[in-house]
């Protein structure tokens, strides 16, 4: 299908979804007509008149692709969609709203020059709720606080954006070939022994976009700053040294967000880690392979836990039996932050933890505080799979003399800690049949 086709029936889909959320709170008592959702305003550093960086409200960024602030979408059960574009008169900034023929056409169009002249082309009825971030604005144009952010109204709504339609199946397609794209960028800037900053502009330029039109700031780290999860800095120097290098980046297409992580080395780095890079690939494809509908991502989580262990064990790192080694732990040291996220117009997508539209929680395992998603698995589903081995100084200093310590190889382990660590990612969509790796 045409992608004019599939945004079409995505609409419809998100029409029904917010039909029945409607109905839904009507029936338990709490009366709602519409829902405005408002993408968000702009906002400027602190003592200061610089604008941050814009990025629009997920539920507004579902309906539209418009990354623009004060743009607001009616959503009122059995009438089309309003879109009240909102285009200041300014000549410090371009206002320009990008549109496409392929989206307008679902929308009644309302063009205004401030967001508060809304007030005069809401419906009658004032049982309008409002989501979004600027509920000061809401007050402004007399939406009652009782509406504002409605946590059953938003339970109802964060839990179905798991289940992704065709049209968001094919953005997130289309954004995961462009981080590949990127990726391959990037690993050709460390074969030329570029420096983070350069591998980092290498990846923007290979997908064509600027800093702030990534999902999320790239992550490009070289050596022992692998080993820091969500590092954030990228050295000018220190390129032509380098061992291994770790980039977990992504690309957006239309709001929809992919997220991509490799990890190279090099024929000199130790051979150890050269193995551990190798078994990790082979384990995060496996993990991939056993995902499935009706499979809890939290079983996905433990096994992937299991498979480090041997890992661990099989590379000479830990000592000891299965037994020992599973009671004190270990692979939390090496390995210690979730499996996965859900995946969409956010990076981590809302409703990871929903057991229901109702807003129970299916609660994270204590021993696994980090990981972003408790749910069972289901057909339409998008989610990362992204397994990490690490030597992080912070987690394995405090064991060297302890019960646990004594089951780690701590020559190997400080031989190690130069190369930092490993991260491999894959953005997977759950089948009816199985699963399709939207990566690879």
């Amino acid at each position: 299908m045409k992608i004019d086709a599939l945004y079409a029936q995505h609409i419809e889909i998100l029409r029904k979804r917010y039909a029945e959320a409607i109905e839904a709170l009507t029936k338990s008592g709490q009366a709602i007509d519409a829902v405005l959702l408002h993408s968000g305003s702009e906002t400027v550093y602190y003592a200061d008149d610089e604008i941050c960086p814009f990025k629009a409200y997920g539920h507004f960024a579902q309906w539209l692709p418009v990354e623009r602030p004060d743009q607001m979408v009616l959503v009122e059960p059995g009438k089309k969609p309003v879109y009240y574009r909102v285009v200041p008169r300014d000549y410090w900034y371009d206002q320009t709203v990008p549109s496409a023929d392929w989206w307008t056409g679902q929308f009644d169009i309302v063009d205004l020059i401030a967001p508060e002249e809304v007030f005069d082309h809401l419906p009658p009825h004032r049982r309008i709720a409002f989501m979004g971030e600027n509920t000061a604005f809401a007050a402004t144009i007399g939406l009652p606080s009782t509406l504002q952010n409605h946590p059953q109204l938003k339970n109802r709504l964060d839990y179905p954006r798991a289940y992704k339609t065709d049209y968001e199946v094919a953005r997130l397609r289309e954004a995961n070939k462009m981080a590949i794209v990127g990726q391959e960028a990037a690993r050709g800037a460390f074969e030329r022994r570029g420096s983070e900053w350069r591998i980092h502009m290498d990846y923007l330029n290979a997908c064509g976009v600027t800093e702030h039109e990534t999902p999320f700031p790239n992550i490009v780290a070289l050596d022992e700053k692998s080993a820091i999860l969500h590092y954030q800095h990228r050295r000018h120097d220190g390129g032509d040294k380098s061992r291994v290098l770790l980039v977990d980046a992504g690309y957006r297409l239309a709001g929809y967000c992919s997220d991509l992580t490799r990890t190279y080395a090099r024929d000199d780095a130790h051979p150890v880690f050269r193995a551990l890079l190798k078994g990790m690939d082979r384990l995060q494809r496996e993990i991939v392979a056993l995902s499935k509908p009706g499979l809890p991502f939290a079983d996905l989580h433990i096994e992937t836990h299991r498979k480090v262990r041997e890992l661990l064990k099989e590379t000479g790192i830990v000592t000891g039996s299965d037994a020992e080694i599973e009671t004190h732990s270990i692979s939390r040291l090496f390995f210690p932050h979730g499996l996965g996220h859900l995946l969409g117009i956010q990076v981590h997508d809302v409703g990871g933890h929903l057991k229901n539209a109702e807003g129970e929680l299916n609660q994270r395992p204590t021993e696994h505080p980090f990981l972003r998603l408790t749910r069972q698995l289901e057909p339409g589903m998008v989610f990362t799979v992204e397994p990490g081995l690490y030597f992080i100084p912070t987690l394995l200093d405090p064991e060297r003399n302890t019960e646990k310590g004594c089951l780690l190889n701590w020559r190997l382990i400080d031989e190690l800690l130069p190369f930092g660590g490993i991260r491999i990612e894959d953005n997977v969509l759950i089948t009816a049949q199985g699963h399709e790796n939207l990566t690879r």
